[in-house]
């Protein structure tokens, strides 16, 4: 007899595109305004938006308490930090110093995560989860969103960057599992990065190289860095 699969693994993880599409679709999902007439503690489309805009630059623990709180949803840290192990929600993106000390900054759209977590677990079964993928079934995304929701830098750009100047194989890793189930793309998009870092080796490195070697022939005084601002600081002090 084959073993029934847990509910939490069949919860789709945080960054891939099915779940991006879930948390987009959330408010039109079956049962969702069931739930919200019914009292669950779910978020409106309206205070979603209203919280990316208003934390767009990251929100700390504290925020997340007091917005979950506020929604009469109780919370604990040791969940959050699960669901962070596990791969459910973001992990954070930055530091942020405050009077106490410093804290973990998480992104803004970290409340829509654990709102659709909520949802799933509350209100979701298994006649709604067939109709979500009735739902989502012919939606599409490109291969860009696909390969930037694998990768570890969340951006495209600045992983090509790394990939050609460090050697770094997030994205070379990021395009081998979104285009998995197409090889001969895959294979394609795999040898025209290869292509650009071969082209940056044989082109542009050298004229960096060359910039460099002509900055460290050229010299200036210690005092000559000091810009006037700074002087005029030094004179007052």
């Amino acid at each position: 007899m084959k073993p029934k699969t847990r509910r939490s693994e069949q919860l789709p993880k945080f960054g891939t595109p099915l779940r991006s599409q879930l948390v987009s679709l959330v408010a039109n999902l079956p049962g969702y305004q069931e739930g919200l007439s019914k009292g669950f503690p779910l978020f409106t489309n309206k205070e979603l938006d209203d919280f990316k805009e208003r934390y767009k630059g990251g929100l700390t623990w504290d925020d997340i308490d007091r917005l979950l709180s506020g929604k009469g949803i109780f919370f604990k840290k040791a969940t959050f930090r699960k669901y962070i192990q596990e791969g459910n929600i973001s992990k954070a993106i930055g530091y942020r110093n405050t009077e106490s000390g410093r804290v973990a900054v998480f992104p803004a759209d970290t409340i829509s995560h654990i709102n659709f977590i909520q949802y799933y677990y509350k209100v979701m079964d298994g006649e709604h989860l067939d109709n979500i993928l009735e739902l989502i079934k012919d939606k599409q995304i490109t291969y860009f969103e696909a390969i930037e929701s694998n990768l570890d830098t969340d951006n495209f750009y600045a992983s090509i960057f790394h990939y050609i100047c460090f050697g770094d194989g997030d994205a070379s890793t990021a395009i081998e599992k979104a285009l998995e189930c197409r090889p001969a793309d895959r294979d394609k998009f795999l040898k025209m990065l290869n292509d650009i870092d071969d082209k940056f080796n044989r082109i542009i490195r050298k004229d960096i190289d060359k910039l460099a070697s002509s900055l460290r022939k050229k010299t200036l005084s210690v005092f000559e860095t000091i810009d006037d601002g700074q002087e005029a600081q030094d004179e007052q002090n």
